[in-house]
C-alpha cells in the first residue's frame, strides 16, 4: 500500500444521494464499469464498521446463483470498483480503499471518509450536549434521505430508517432547546418538519399544540388537534390519546395562558453574538459558547415572571465553567447591567459570605466619596462588611452575641442589593458554590426567591455533584429544583471544530497541519483545559514552523497533574482504587472480569458491591467511559495525570493486581 502521507481522502456520500470523490480530483468518480461495483460500495459504505465477510456480500447481491457464478461475479465487481477509486492502481497491488483480507471486505476508515458516520456523531454528540448549536451543527451534516435511488433495496432499508430516525430525534431535541430558550416560532418550524416525516406522532402534534398556545394563538392550536384527530384515524383508525383530548378542552377553555414574550431579546439577538476568538472582550480566545452565552443573556434581559433568579454551570473540571462567567460578565457590562464580581479565587469563601464581601467592594469602591457616605448612612450593617464604606466613620456596635452579627448583615445585604437593581439590571457573580458557607448559602435561596421578581441574576458555578456535597449545598440545589429558581447549565466539552478554532486562535502563527488537530481533540476531546495543555507542549517550535503530528510531542500536564492531585484527595479509597486500576492498564481498555479479579487480588480486597458502586461513580463523574467491551479513561491526559499522581508502592500494587487478571499495562 502507499504510505498513509501519499493517500489522498475518499469522501462517500449516501445521504442526499450516492457519490464518491477523490480530494485529489476535486470532482465525483463517475467512472463505474459495473454496475456491480457502485453497489458494493454502497453496500460497504452503509454497513456499520463498513466490514463484511465475502458471503455476505454474496447473500445479499447475488442470492440465488451458484456459487461458483457468484464468486466470480463478487471478484468482478470488486475489481472494478478497486479501478473507479483508483484507476493508477498497479497491477496485483493491494487497494488503499477496499481492503479483503481472510474473505473480509473492509473500507478502509484511514481513507474513507462516509458522510452517514460524521451526521451520527454530530447527532450523537448533540444529543447528549443538548445545545442549540449542537443541534444545529447536526442537522447541516444531514444531506438527506438514505441512498433515495435504492428506496426499495432492501439491504439499506434498515440504515435508512436509523438515519431517518436519528434526525427526527435531532430535530426533537432542537425544538425543545429552543422551546426552553423562548424561541417559539422556530421550535414550532422543527416540529413541523417532523410531522412531513411522521405525522402519526401524537406527542409531536401535542407539543406543537402546546407552542401554539403559548404563543397565543390558540386557533392554531385547535388546528392542530383537528388535524392529528383525522391522521390518527385516517394512518391508524385509532382516536385521540385522552390526555391529547385533555390538552385540547384545556386550550379551548383558555386555561394555557401565552408564555413569556421574547421579542425584545431576539430583536436584539444579533446584537449579543461575539466576535471572532482572537477579538473577544477579554482579549482571549473564546470559541463554541455562543448559544450558551446567548442563554444567559436572555435571562439577564428578561422581564417576565418566569425568570429565573440563579444561573449555575456545572460540568468536568477544566471545562470551562469560570471562563464561561468571565465572558458573560463582560457581555452583561455590555448590556447595561451593573456586574458585582465576588467570585474571584477561592479566598471569597475563607469568610462568612465571602463572595457577598467581594462584591460589594468591589463596587464600593468605584464609587465617589460623597455616594460612599450615602451609602454608609443608608447601610450601616455594611461598614464592618465592606472596607471602603468604613473609610473615616465610626464603626457601628457590635451584636451582643458576636456570633450573631450576620443576622443584621444579611438584610442589609438584601436592601442593598434589591435597592441597586431598582436602577438597573444586576448581575451577581458567586464563584464557586461548592466552597460557600452556610450563613451564605441560606443568603442564596433567600435572594433567589426575590430574584425573579426584579432584574437580579446570580451566577455561581459548581464542581462534579457526585464527589460528595456538603448537606449546606446538597440542601439548596434540592431547593432551588424543587420550586424551580434556578437554571442549571450543564457545560460539556468542545467539538472538534471548536477545539480546532481555539487551537488557531492561541497558534496564530503557527503552522498547523489538520492532523496535528485532530491528535490534539483525540487526546484532549475538547476539555479547554488539556487543549491548553497540548498547546503549551508545541508552543516551542517558533512563528512559522511546522509542527509535527502530536504523537511526537508530549504535554507537560502540570495543571492536569494539579488538578487531578487534587480530585483524589476529595475521593473515597474505593473510587481511587478503580481509577488506580484503570490508569494502571495504560491507554488500552480494562474489562469488568478484569476490574472484579484485579479488585479482588488488592490487599485489602475490594469487595464486588464496591467496585460496582466506584464504577458507577467514575461513570457518572464522566472521568471512565463505556468503550467496546470494558471501560477505558475519557480523557488521554488525565489517565496520564492520574498514573503521575500515584506514588510507586501504588503502582507497583496495582501493576500486580492487573497481572494476576492477565491484563498488561
Amino acid at each position: 500500500m502507499p504510505g498513509p502521507g501519499t493517500v489522498p481522502l475518499v469522501h462517500v456520500r449516501l445521504l442526499g444521494g450516492f457519490s464518491v470523490e477523490r480530494a485529489d480530483l476535486g470532482r465525483a468518480v463517475s467512472d463505474w464499469p459495473r454496475r456491480s461495483a457502485k453497489t458494493l460500495t454502497k453496500l460497504l459504505a452503509v454497513r456499520p464498521g463498513h466490514v463484511l465477510h465475502r458471503e455476505q456480500v454474496i447473500d445479499i447481491l447475488w442470492s440465488g446463483v451458484d456459487a461458483e457464478s457468484a464468486l466470480n461475479s463478487f471478484g468482478k465487481a470488486l475489481h472494478a470498483a478497486r479501478r473507479a477509486l483508483e484507476p493508477e492502481l498497479p497491477r496485483r497491488r493491494e487497494s488503499a480503499y477496499l481492503c479483503l483480507t481472510d474473505a473480509m471486505l473492509a473500507l478502509n476508515t484511514d481513507h474513507v471518509i462516509v458522510d452517514m458516520d460524521q451526521f451520527g456523531e454530530l447527532a450523537e454528540d448533540a444529543l447528549r450536549r443538548r445545545e442549540i448549536g449542537a443541534y444545529e451543527a447536526a442537522l447541516a451534516a444531514y444531506g438527506g434521505e438514505l441512498l433515495p435511488e435504492d428506496r426499495y433495496e432492501t439491504w439499506c432499508a434498515e440504515p435508512r430508517g436509523a438515519m431517518t430516525e436519528l434526525r427526527i430525534r435531532v430535530l426533537l431535541g432542537l425544538a425543545e432547546a429552543l422551546e426552553r430558550s423562548g424561541a417559539y416560532n422556530e421550535a414550532a418550524g422543527g416540529l413541523r418538519d417532523v410531522l412531513q416525516y411522521d405525522p402519526t406522532r401524537e406527542a409531536v402534534h401535542r407539543q406543537l399544540m402546546r407552542l401554539y398556545a403559548q404563543m397565543g394563538t390558540p386557533d392554531q392550536a385547535v388546528r392542530q388537534f383537528h388535524a392529528c384527530e383525522a391522521v390518527m384515524r385516517r394512518e391508524l383508525g385509532l382516536a385521540p390519546q385522552p390526555e391529547t383530548i385533555s390538552l385540547y378542552q384545556e386550550i379551548l377553555a383558555g386555561g394555557l395562558a401565552p408564555g413569556p414574550s421574547w421579542a425584545d431579546w431576539m430583536a436584539n439577538r444579533t446584537s449579543l453574538r461575539r466576535p471572532p476568538p482572537a477579538q473577544t472582550a477579554s482579549g482571549r480566545p473564546f470559541v463554541g459558547r455562543d448559544r450558551v452565552i446567548e442563554r444567559m443573556c436572555g435571562q439577564l434581559t428578561r422581564r417576565d415572571d418566569a425568570r429565573t433568579g440563579m444561573i449555575v454551570v456545572s460540568g468536568e473540571a477544566g471545562v470551562g465553567k469560570t471562563r464561561l462567567i468571565e465572558e458573560f460578565a463582560i457581555r452583561a457590562r455590555e448590556l447595561g447591567a451593573v456586574t458585582l464580581c465576588g467570585g474571584r479565587g477561592g479566598h471569597a469563601n475563607q469568610f462568612i459570605c465571602g463572595p457577598f464581601a467581594v462584591a460589594l467592594e468591589d463596587y464600593v469602591a468605584n464609587r465617589s466619596e460623597a455616594e460612599r457616605a450615602e451609602l454608609a448612612r443608608l447601610y450601616p450593617a455594611l461598614t464592618r462588611f465592606v472596607p471602603s464604606l468604613a473609610a473615616g466613620l465610626p464603626m457601628p456596635a457590635p451584636a451582643a452575641d458576636l456570633r450573631d452579627y450576620h443576622l443584621d448583615l444579611i438584610p442589609s445585604i438584601v436592601h442593598f442589593l434589591t435597592d441597586l437593581a431598582r436602577t438597573k439590571p444586576v448581575l451577581l457573580i458567586l464563584g464557586d458554590l461548592d466552597d460557600a458557607d452556610d450563613i451564605g448559602l441560606d443568603l442564596i435561596k433567600y435572594l433567589a426567591h426575590l430574584a425573579v421578581r426584579m432584574p437580579l441574576l446570580m451566577v455561581g458555578a459548581l464542581h462534579d455533584p457526585d464527589i460528595a456535597a456538603r448537606s449546606g449545598l446538597r440542601q439548596m440545589i434540592e431547593a432551588l429544583t424543587r420550586e424551580r429558581l434556578w437554571m442549571r447549565i450543564d457545560l460539556y466539552c468542545l467539538s472538534e471544530r471548536a477545539t480546532g478554532q481555539l487551537v488557531r486562535a492561541m497558534l496564530p502563527d503557527t503552522d498547523l497541519s489538520d492532523e496535528t488537530l485532530a491528535d490534539i481533540y483525540m487526546q484532549s476531546r475538547g476539555n479547554p483545559l488539556f487543549v491548553l495543555e497540548l498547546v503549551d507542549a508545541i508552543s516551542s517550535h517558533g512563528p512559522g514552523e511546522n509542527v509535527p503530528g502530536s504523537s511526537l510531542f508530549m504535554p507537560r500536564q502540570t495543571r492536569a497533574r494539579a488538578l487531578t492531585a487534587m480530585r483524589l484527595a476529595l475521593m473515597d479509597d474505593s473510587l481511587r482504587r478503580v481509577l488506580g486500576l484503570a490508569a494502571a492498564v495504560g491507554t488500552a481498555e480494562i474489562s469488568l472480569s478484569q476490574l472484579r479479579t484485579s479488585a479482588a487480588a488488592l490487599e485489602p480486597p475490594m469487595a464486588s458491591s464496591d467496585l460496582s458502586d466506584a464504577l458507577d461513580r467514575a461513570l457518572r463523574m464522566r472521568l471512565l467511559e463505556e468503550r467496546g467491551d470494558g471501560y477505558a479513561f475519557r480523557h488521554p491526559v488525565v489517565r496520564s495525570a492520574m498514573y503521575d499522581c500515584l506514588p510507586r508502592h501504588r503502582r507497583d500494587e496495582f501493576h500486580a493486581a492487573l497481572a494476576v487478571a492477565g491484563t498488561s499495562s
